[in-house]
């Protein structure tokens, strides 16, 4: 998607943007078996390989992203797989491009009474099919969006599953958000399921006036502001679990919650 904040605007919808207005909008990429899991065991600074605790698809070449343990959110890291060792298939061996710059903590806690699993998370960004803006997105931080709006009840379908969405979002301005369901009311068809959202500079998932979406089994990391944001605390019934979000960032042109 290419653009810029000077090129002209659709009204309510922007420009940047994929837009629909009463009808349907399907991206569905490759089925993945896991989008995202926790370590087997601890991984040291420095390292070059992870253990993973559950039996991934994942492939050398894919980009994965490494929640940190330590109190600094921003020690998250990507990775390229060079290697994956599957000689137990259920505890793949994954050598990274580069090393760890600090430990990966992965074990189990006990608090009097409570079990806390303390595992660091991996999740997959890659996907085959990739939304993306263009190469000066990240220089403006005015990346492409996904905007969804309708007339009322059902009036359109966006069914998004295993995609990624990378250069996404448009920073200081108010609704352009990586996807966003905005005032449509009930939206029973529709769903966005095991995602990447990844590198966006407004927000991932936006659903405003928007009842009855499911957002499930997606992974979203490096982005600014709410990572998945129910708007104005009217919006019912809609499902939210599952998901992965590592590395949250401030945003100083939203709420003051961003």
């Amino acid at each position: 998607m290419h653009g810029s904040v000077k090129h002209p605007y659709l009204p309510i919808y922007g420009n940047k943007v994929l837009a629909l207005r009463m009808g349907y909008l399907d991206m569905h990429g490759v089925k993945r078996d896991r989008t995202w899991t926790v370590l087997e065991s601890t991984a040291e600074a420095n390292s070059t390989t992870i253990t993973l605790r559950d039996p991934v698809d994942w492939q050398v070449g894919e980009e994965i992203a490494i929640a940190p343990t330590t109190f600094e959110s921003r020690d998250a890291e990507q990775k390229k797989i060079v290697a994956i060792d599957r000689t137990n298939p259920n505890k793949p061996v994954i050598t990274l491009d580069s090393k760890l710059t600090t430990k990966r903590f992965a074990e189990t806690q006990t608090f009097g009474d409570k079990e806390i699993d303390m595992r660091a998370e991996v999740g997959l960004l890659s996907r085959n099919v990739v939304f993306q803006g263009d190469s000066s997105s990240f220089d403006d931080q005015y990346g492409a969006t996904v905007f969804l709006h309708s007339m009322g009840d059902d009036s359109l379908t966006a069914r998004l599953e295993n995609v990624e969405f990378t250069n996404v979002g448009q920073a200081f301005k108010v609704g352009r958000y990586a996807v966003h369901f905005h005032m449509i009311g009930n939206v029973h068809n529709s769903y966005i399921k095991s995602n990447a959202v990844h590198t966006s500079f407004n927000r991932a998932f936006t659903m405003h006036g928007t009842s009855y979406l499911r957002i499930i089994n997606n992974v979203v990391y490096d982005v600014m502001g709410h990572n998945i944001f129910i708007e104005d605390a009217v919006e019912r019934h809609n499902q939210i679990h599952d998901n992965l979000v590592i590395m949250t960032k401030r945003s100083w042109s939203l709420l003051n919650t961003d």
